[in-house]
């Protein structure tokens, strides 16, 4: 019987030589955002690869979208999706080791999911690998803010995806009695990252306390300790700088304001003086021509006085009256010859 199988299984060896296999090099990836990834899968040795065919799609969340796509040694860009526009490329110089390596760089979070690598040289296969993107939690952000002259309220704040979970201790290691006393929350921005914010009140006698943010898979990804009460002295110095310097502000805002008034109260001023003295009567200027002439004086000329509205401050309106009024000087006061004029 024993001789029966080796004999099948000896007849059976040329064919499954012939067979051409794909295998996925890792199970799963990690990508960090806005970094790059390698994904690769091996095929079974041919004699060439000038005329391979290499797929890379992504099948996984809905809908499929195509990653990569190598025909017989040429690239078709065209058949990538927009999603990985400009952000894929196959390592060409890995096809002669019989590896098909695609690297995907500038990573997203929607580019976690399920990839498929297909393989074509006559026969085909494919094996499927996971790629999960994340963003490490950033340094942590601390606050303190006094509620009363007991208590204070002690915040972190930290950034990164997936969403993690924030646990505090103290040095004793009450670690579930702080955590459960403890106020979290969190939004999503516009990448779809999560800001974490946590929370605790605690009273302001010497103690230190530790946040600390856990991921998904139970490693602490950033930790923050705040050493009470000697923080809250540094609170209170950068509290007293921040209202000594709004008061500084205020004072050289106020100081600005009100040089800039007086300024343009002076100014003002200056224009409504200049205006007075400037200002000339609707009316035109008045000539009047003295009568001197007139009298029996061998020396007598005509003088003519020239008054503007400026001299008269006024008194137009009256000389106005004067001028038309008709008048006749005494007889005494012409000349021979001379008759009556009117002004």
């Amino acid at each position: 019987m024993r001789g029966e199988i080796f004999t099948l299984l000896l007849a059976m060896w040329p064919c499954l030589q012939a067979l051409f296999v794909v295998e996925s090099e890792q199970a799963s990836y990690d990508g960090e955002v806005h970094d790059k990834v390698m994904m690769g899968c091996r095929f079974s040795r041919i004699p060439s690869v000038s005329r391979l065919s290499v797929i890379w799609k992504r099948i996984s969340p809905s809908p499929t979208l195509e990653v990569y796509h190598l025909d017989m040694g040429h690239e078709k860009r065209n058949f990538t999706n927009p999603h990985f526009q400009s952000r894929v490329r196959l390592l060409r110089e890995e096809l002669e080791n019989f590896r098909a390596v695609i690297e995907l760089s500038h990573l997203r979070l929607s580019d976690s999911g399920t990839y498929r690598c297909i393989v074509i040289q006559d026969e085909a296969d494919y094996k499927q690998t996971q790629l999960n993107v994340r963003a490490s939690y950033k340094p942590i952000k601390k606050t303190i803010r006094v509620l009363s002259e007991k208590e204070v309220e002690l915040s972190c704040e930290s950034q990164g995806f997936p969403l993690a979970h924030v646990t505090w201790t103290d040095s004793k290691f009450n670690e579930a009695h702080l955590t459960n006393r403890s106020e979290n929350s969190h939004t999503q921005n516009s990448d779809g990252i999560f800001i974490v914010t946590s929370r605790l009140k605690v009273t302001k006698n010497a103690e230190n306390y530790t946040c600390s943010y856990v991921s998904d898979d139970g490693k602490t990804s950033q930790t923050a300790t705040f050493v009470i009460p000697d923080e809250l002295g540094e609170t209170n110095k950068w509290t007293k700088g921040y209202a000594a310097i709004s008061v500084i502000v205020v004072l050289c805002l106020g100081l600005v304001f009100l040089l800039l008034f007086l300024h343009r109260r002076k100014k003002a001023q200056t224009h409504l003086d200049i205006s007075s003295i400037k200002c000339e009567s609707p009316e035109q200027n008045l000539r009047v021509t003295s009568t001197d002439h007139l009298l029996p004086n061998s020396d007598s000329r005509v003088d003519t006085l020239t008054f503007t509205s400026e001299s008269w401050n006024g008194k137009t309106e009256n000389l106005q009256d004067v001028q038309k009024q008709s008048f006749t000087l005494p007889p005494t006061l012409l000349s021979e010859g001379n008759q009556h004029n009117d002004i």
